[in-house]
């Protein structure tokens, strides 16, 4: 598996855009994808996100079919903004 560390910028803030992300599990799941872990930025305007999936190449098949840019966008989700920041190896959640 390889986890990404991403950001995207969002318009609707944290509830909306949350929500939308949550309602998207089962067909990450299905795809062999799931957010580890979310959060936004003070001003709720970009949210960071950490990834695990079995490919890299799942970030452009997965989140830019138009089906799921519509439920993106509706969402709040700049979907162009998506950017990979770092391959992470290892983590630690307290």
């Amino acid at each position: 598996m390889v986890r990404m560390l991403m950001t995207i910028n969002i318009s609707k803030g944290w509830e909306t855009w949350s929500e939308m992300a949550k309602s998207l599990e089962p067909q990450m799941n299905e795809q062999g994808a799931k957010i580890i872990w979310a959060g936004a930025n003070p001003d709720e305007t970009a949210a960071y996100l950490l990834v695990e999936m079995k490919d890299p190449s799942y970030v452009k098949s997965f989140g830019e079919r138009p089906d799921i840019v519509a439920i993106r966008e509706e969402g709040g989700a700049d979907v162009a903004s998506t950017t990979p920041l770092a391959q992470i190896d290892k983590y630690y959640l307290g």
